[in-house]
């Protein structure tokens, strides 16, 4: 299908957009969907629909769709479950041909909920209506500008696509994405899937330039055989990491309640996956994280990984982690040993993993190391974990008191900015991927901020950075 033929790409890049359900109350999801809109600085036209209110946040409202005397792109629904056929008659009047249901109180609450879906379901047929729910919490286009969730995202745009049964992991975990410096390319809440389901997501987001890599959160398949064609295709050009819940009693009960899927046994998804082409990730937060280290680092030749570190410790959970997924630790080309030998401290272990030994020289890890170790042939990813500057001096400053001067935290980001973009600009010159991990997040170390900045993949913890790692050489894997 070709990409603007897909109905997602009307909705996610619409030049207007009716907002049915928002009014001046600012605690109704309506109304935050219309705010976040708004706040998110969408450069297109919008209408909000009331049948009382003259205007809506200040701008002009309609009685109705059908009122609006300009095109509508898009319709965002936010009404009470009974009312959305009458939504769906007027759109059809209207010509509206895409729409968003927000709305819930459909098949996931029970029989007469599942009636009421079929019915808007054949007047979107009747009408030509293409749309994404009922029961969904919205989709995001960072690109676009375009946000019809409740939740503000104030990432800058990313290479991630994501598709979810779950609004909450579309939604909800925003904050939790943009502390780990994770950005959307696309994100897509679907719901209950009544007419727009996983597979429009697959075809539209393998076919999206600014997508790199898809994330896909699901409770079950309505087309399982087209989501497996599909998916094989899509693979071959893009990675695809996939959460699947919904494999065990209580998780089928639970989804059934939650978006009226109808679960099957996780072996079963397990193996579509492997025939697939698909990752499969263990947890949301692997989901995440895995998918965004394929969204922003080459593909490794092979499993050979690189480890270099500040401390033992370290060295040797991400090499014990290493070999326990699959990955192998191998011993530096003698060439390789002689560069970095007179470079390091005299207790500074070398020969993969390298040691610093607590080294107090941030340019070390940053600069001068990792350009020597990616240039040894045996090598094909480097992993690095500590690196850090300003939580370290915070606490020298704290012990030391008067006797050192305050540094301000501007003027140290400045001073790492250089090396850190010098460091993100190494896995492509090599094409071979770089990951790091710290115990230190964003909000503590100016580094950890820089690397999320230039998209160098950052854990907050070494075994993280590990499997991220084990994820990328299984596409490899896939690829052949």
């Amino acid at each position: 299908m070709n990409k603007k033929a897909n109905p997602l790409h009307h909705m996610l890049n619409p030049d207007s957009v009716a907002f049915v359900g928002a009014n001046n109350q600012p605690t109704t999801m309506g109304t935050v969907q219309m705010l976040q809109t708004l706040n998110f600085g969408y450069k297109g036209r919008i209408y909000p629909v009331h049948p009382k209110e003259k205007s809506v946040l200040g701008i002009k409202a309609y009685p109705s769709i059908r009122d609006i005397p300009d095109h509508v792109d898009l319709a965002v629904i936010t009404v009470p479950a009974r009312t959305v056929p009458n939504i769906f008659k007027d759109c059809g009047s209207k010509g509206v041909h895409y729409a968003v249901v927000t709305s819930g109180g459909f098949r996931e609450v029970g029989e007469q909920g599942r009636e009421l879906e079929m019915q808007i379901l054949e007047l979107a047929r009747r009408y030509q209506i293409r749309f994404i729910g009922p029961n969904c919490l919205g989709i995001l286009n960072p690109h676009h500008r375009i946000n019809l969730t409740m939740f503000s995202y104030k990432q800058p745009p990313g290479t991630m696509g994501l598709a979810s049964q779950s609004g909450t992991y579309v939604t909800q975990v925003i904050k939790y994405l943009e502390k780990r410096g994770v950005g959307y390319s696309r994100a897509l809440s679907i719901g209950n899937k009544a007419d727009i389901d996983l597979v429009d997501c697959l075809e539209y987001l393998g076919e999206d330039d600014e997508t790199r890599a898809i994330a896909l959160y699901i409770e079950g398949l309505k087309r399982p055989r087209m989501f497996l064609e599909t998916a094989m295709k899509v693979s071959k050009v893009k990675p695809l990491v996939a959460l699947y819940v919904g494999g065990t009693e209580a998780g089928a009960r639970s989804s059934a309640s939650h978006t009226g899927a109808i679960c099957a046994p996780a072996k079963l998804y397990s193996d579509m996956f492997r025939q697939a082409g698909i990752i499969e990730a263990r947890s949301v937060e692997d989901l995440y994280q895995w998918t965004w280290a394929l969204a922003n680092q080459p593909v490794p030749r092979s499993n050979r990984i690189a480890i270099l570190t500040h401390s033992g410790g370290p060295a040797t959970s991400i090499a014990d982690a290493c070999n326990k997924n699959g990955l192998h630790v191998p011993r530096f080309s003698p060439r390789t040993l002689d560069a970095i030998k007179p470079l390091v401290p005299p207790t500074a272990s070398i020969d993969n993993p390298v040691d610093l030994t607590f080294s107090t020289e941030p340019s070390l890890m940053a600069q001068i190391l990792p350009p020597i170790i990616l240039e040894d042939p045996n090598i094909d990813a480097l992993i690095i974990h500590g690196l850090m500057v300003t939580s370290w001096m915070s606490d020298i400053k704290e012990a030391a008191g008067d006797l050192i001067e305050n540094i301000p935290i501007e003027k140290i980001s400045k001073m790492v900015e250089g090396p850190i973009r010098e460091l993100s600009r190494l896995p492509h010159k090599y094409n071979k991927p770089l990951i790091c991990s710290s115990f230190l997040d964003s909000d503590m170390e100016v580094i950890t901020r820089k690397l999320h900045q230039f998209r160098i993949p950052a854990y907050d913890g070494p075994e993280k950075a590990v499997t991220a790692m084990s994820a990328m050489v299984r596409y490899r894997e896939i690829l052949g």
